[in-house]
């Protein structure tokens, strides 16, 4: 029987584990962080229903680790900790994510060849597109093309309806229509319906940390394979290096629960699906002689190069009346007629995301000012109820000073971590400006008395965190190719969003999952 281990647990690599699984291959799966409960209700609970502020004990996610196994630099533009947004535990990020799942455009696979900036990806949409089907039924993705005329062909309709509209969005997309801009639905992985054993959505409010599994979580296709004889799960395993012998990958070497034994597990395919940050940096630390002197993958010096993250520009929209946000759970209305726009261009396209949610920071703010009552509460809470988030998701390009490298603080067993350098560019700076034009047009055509986006500086990278191991025709100039099978390395693999020679307006999350079931796949016939 062949072995495959898979070092991360998040949402690619388990959603290799469970069609290598499927497939009769026996699969180790190897992660830093701990075990978490599923369904997520001791999450929910915990930030939700009883608050972290007042019961610290109930506060488990994002879990905890030991002191020196987890850590990064950090210098540039970027004003949050990307080593808080990375959370280590099985499942992963997607364990407390929004689950907004958009096929990426036909246009985003030809960036150099339509905008003249970029790479071009080494597979076309058409290619993917019978891999974007099974990834929306593995996820459970509900949605609908019928009212967005931007979205990509498709060859099977979405697997659940969509969440219509809500009532005040219902308003918005009217207005705004009458502007020329176009709004639609959101596609989401999150069920409408009873699917795949999990219940349909009931509205909790807060999809971001569902208790009953409606929302997608990785852990639920770990839960239907936990029990097979061919699935293993290292959880606190700290992967140190990729075992090469004769040009080959033949295994990893790491530190079961953290102790200060090493131990070597040998397989005859490695894959390597650990986050952009985390999967450069072991690739960079496997170096040994010869072609892996300066690394695995490092041939063409592209490992850690290509960092890349979305820009999120969380805004505000202020009426001078109700409009009441908050009252829908899943987000709804959003557009995505400015993510493509044609042409050669200097700037980069955006999402227009106007989810029925509390404003960025609102309620903070009113928690700041201590309320001693309930009218005191309640008063604070009135001008919450006429503004809006205005959210823009940011197209963004690599740069000489946006990577990954290795540090000069070390992990407990003396491993450099991560490095990260990211500094804006001249795109970043014309794609905020094009950004707020396109904000005060949308305040225009509804009428808001105020709109609010943040300088260009302060963005949020949505968790997204992309490039460093970049897919491409050959050895020159990326690291991977389109299945993600390292070029000069037989039998290693980097699979996930480190792979993304871009970084497109749209969510990655539904691409990497198709990408990971194409990759399973091929892996899957090797092994035969």
């Amino acid at each position: 029987m062949k072995r495959v281990a898979i070092v991360g647990s998040g949402i690619v690599g388990i959603t290799i584990a469970y069609h290598l699984v499927r497939s009769g291959h026996r699969v180790d799966l190897f992660e830093n962080g701990p075990e978490v409960p599923y369904p997520h209700t001791p999450q929910f609970e915990a930030e939700v229903l009883y608050s972290t502020q007042f019961s610290a004990p109930l506060a488990l996610f994002p879990p905890k680790l030991a002191p020196g196994i987890k850590g990064v630099t950090q210098s540039g533009d970027y004003g949050r900790s990307l080593d808080d947004e990375r959370i280590m535990c099985v499942g992963g990020q997607a364990t407390r994510w929004f689950g907004i799942t958009p096929r990426l455009q036909r246009e985003s696979f030809k960036p150099r060849t339509l905008h003249g900036f970029g790479t071009d990806w080494p597979i076309s949409y058409e290619e993917l597109e019978p891999y974007y089907g099974l990834a929306e039924r593995h996820l459970g993705i509900s949605g609908s093309n019928e009212d967005n005329p931007f979205a990509a062909p498709r060859s099977e309709p979405f697997p659940l309806p969509p969440f219509e509209l809500g009532y005040q969005d219902l308003i918005f997309a009217e207005k705004l229509k009458s502007a020329g801009i176009v709004t639609h639905t959101t596609p989401q992985a999150r069920v409408r319906n009873d699917h795949d054993g999990r219940p349909g959505c009931q509205n909790y409010g807060s999809c971001e940390r569902c208790p009953i599994g409606a929302r997608y979580s990785p852990n639920h296709h770990l839960e239907l394979i936990r029990e097979s004889k061919l699935l293993q799960v290292h959880t606190r395993s700290l992967v140190r290096r990729i075992i090469i012998e004769n040009g080959r990958a033949k295994g990893i070497a790491y530190h079961p629960d953290h102790g200060p034994e090493q131990k070597e597990h040998r397989a005859d395919v490695i894959i390597i699906a650990a986050g952009a940050i985390e999967s450069a940096r072991l690739l960079l630390l496997s170096a040994s002689g010869g072609i892996h002197r300066d690394g695995i993958g490092n041939v063409s010096g592209q490992v850690g190069q290509n960092f890349g993250m979305h820009h999120v520009f969380w805004g505000e929209l202020t009426f001078d009346h109700p409009v009441m946000p908050g009252r829908a759970g899943p987000p709804t209305l959003l557009s995505h007629q400015f993510t493509e726009p044609p042409g050669r261009r200097q700037f980069g396209g955006t999402t227009i995301e106007m989810f029925d949610g509390m404003p960025y920071g609102s309620i903070d703010r009113i928690v700041a000012k201590a309320p001693a009552t309930g009218r005191e509460a309640t008063e604070a809470l009135q001008p919450v109820l006429s503004r809006r988030p205005l959210t823009m998701n940011a197209e963004t390009i690599p740069g000489p000073d946006k990577f990954v490298d290795l540090s000069g603080p070390k992990d407990r067993f003396g491993d450099s971590f991560a490095a990260i350098t990211y500094r804006l560019n001249d795109f970043d700076r014309e794609t905020h400006a094009r950004i707020n034009v396109i904000a005060e047009n949308i305040a225009h055509a509804l009428g808001a008395e105020d709109v609010r986006m943040p300088p260009v500086e302060q963005f949020w990278s949505g968790h997204h965190h992309l490039g460093t191991c970049k897919m491409g025709e050959g050895i020159r100039d990326s690291v991977v190719d389109s299945f993600g099978a390292v070029h000069e390395t037989a039998g290693l693999y980097v699979c996930g969003g480190a792979a993304f020679p871009t970084v497109t307006p749209l969510q990655p999350t539904l691409t990497m999952v198709a990408l990971a079931i194409r990759s399973a796949h091929r892996i899957a016939e090797e092994l035969i």
